[in-house]
């Protein structure tokens, strides 16, 4: 089967063909398959590579390149609008300010929020400053201590070993009991402060402990006070961001074309005033020009072809833009396929709604094409050329593109029985006899 075309060239086959030339009042001539001697008064002529210049002229009409109805984000007031139709604006100027009691006091309570936690922060971290202090101090009496638990302990084994030797001068009788005694004494002193430097050392270091865990309490009281502090910033912008809500700005440079708004309109969030918008702003640098293609010229129309468009309202005024976009699918009820194409417009004076003809030229270069004339137009939608097989005429179908004031493009003609395929590609060596009378294809 031959590959899908698209709907401009869509043909009918033989046997509706004869249908509809019984339809018109004639008798039926052969189709497809069936053959009649070729008329001797008919001119005979070849399909021959030509080139095609095809020019679409369509009504179209104006439109902004883009047309924003806006409105409001929040619930509040109207205070001031600072736009009216007609006015030009840049993106992000401000058209409409709102009066919100209401977020304004929620705005502040959120800075207060966010000064208290900064605050937070500040003690937290005099907190942890005091805390490392104590243990630095700490550290300095648990060392102090343990020098006193080695000087009580030196004076304890001094002690002692007086003591010893003391009691074997007591057993020789060198010495009397009372100096023993006395040295007893020395030596008990010497155990207590040997006591008692144990005693500061575990003191000290308990303190110590104590000053660790306050540094480290403190140090986590800084981070959950940076925390606080991150978290009242981010509800400062939310409450922000929706009290800047009541500034409404352009999104993007244009002209004013509504508005509906007056000072102390209540708005509600997402709606406007009275179910219509705030404002419409339109884009009209570039304008957009919306054409309806014929089906014949559709399937050949390009991005970045040039259009010719004529003012209708400025006889002999014209601008040239670039096809950017078509719509692929046809309009089932005109056959049309819609075709943007973009102007630019920075005199201002091309204006939204008015109505143009756009001209579009289609060139195609060394194509088979026939005289527009040979070609027979049939129930709205059928083409055919009456070919010469075997010196009998047979009137075949046709698969045409663009065509000219004199010529028409034939992409496809219905393939003969003993060619194998539904439908083929002509290859120049195709005699027709000319139709006279035949109905051209170019009228539009």
């Amino acid at each position: 089967m031959f590959p899908r075309l698209p709907r401009i060239t869509l043909m009918i086959g033989p046997v509706a063909a004869l249908a509809l030339a019984a339809g018109c009042g004639h008798k039926a001539e052969p189709t497809g398959q069936e053959k009649a001697p070729a008329s001797k008064d008919k001119a005979i002529v070849r399909i021959e590579k030509r080139d095609i210049h095809m020019q679409v002229d369509q009504p179209g009409t104006i439109q902004a390149f883009e047309s924003t109805p806006i409105y409001a984000r929040i619930g509040g007031y109207v205070d001031k609008y600072r736009v009216n139709i007609g006015d030009r604006v840049k993106a992000g100027d401000v058209l409409l300010s709102m009066w919100i009691p209401d977020l304004v006091e929620a705005l502040n309570q959120k800075k207060a929020a966010s000064d208290r936690a900064k605050v937070q922060i500040r003690v937290a971290e005099s907190a942890a400053r005091s805390a490392k202090a104590t243990l630095e101090n700490s550290k300095a009496r648990v060392v102090s201590s343990r020098a006193g638990v080695k000087r009580a302990q030196a004076g304890y084994s001094r002690w002692e070993s007086e003591a010893k030797r003391l009691d074997q001068l007591v057993s020789e009788k060198v010495l009397n009991t009372q100096v023993r005694d006395e040295t007893y004494r020395q030596f008990e002193e010497a155990a207590a402060a040997r006591d008692q430097a144990d005693a500061m050392v575990n003191e000290s270091i308990a303190s110590q402990d104590k000053a660790q865990a306050d540094l480290e309490r403190a140090t986590v009281d800084i981070e959950a006070a940076r925390a606080d502090l991150l978290v009242a910033e981010a509800e400062q912008k939310q409450a922000q961001v929706m009290l800047d809500y009541g500034e409404i700005k352009a999104p993007f440079d244009g002209v004013i074309t509504q508005r509906n708004v007056s000072p102390g309109d209540y708005l509600q969030a997402g709606g406007g005033t009275g179910g219509r918008a705030l404002f419409v702003l339109e884009q009209t640098d570039p304008v957009r020009v919306f054409v309806g293609v014929p089906e014949l010229a559709a399937s050949f129309i390009k991005e970045d072809d040039t259009g010719l468009i004529r003012i209708q309202a400025v006889p002999g005024a014209f601008r040239r833009g670039k096809i950017v976009r078509s719509g692929f699918s046809l309009n089932p009820s005109s056959r049309t396929l819609q075709t943007e194409i973009d102007i630019p417009n920075e005199d201002g004076h091309l204006r939204p709604g008015m109505y143009v003809t756009a001209t579009i030229n289609i060139d195609r270069s060394n194509v088979f094409a026939v005289p527009s004339s040979s070609i027979i137009y049939q129930g709205g939608q059928s083409y055919a050329l009456d070919l010469i097989v075997d010196g009998k005429v047979v009137r075949t179908p046709v698969l045409i593109g663009p065509s000219d004031d004199r010529f028409t493009e034939i992409l496809r003609k219905k393939a003969q029985a003993n060619q194998g395929e539904d439908w083929v590609t002509p290859d120049g060596t195709e005699q027709l006899a000319a139709s006279e009378g035949g109905r051209s294809t170019t009228s539009r």
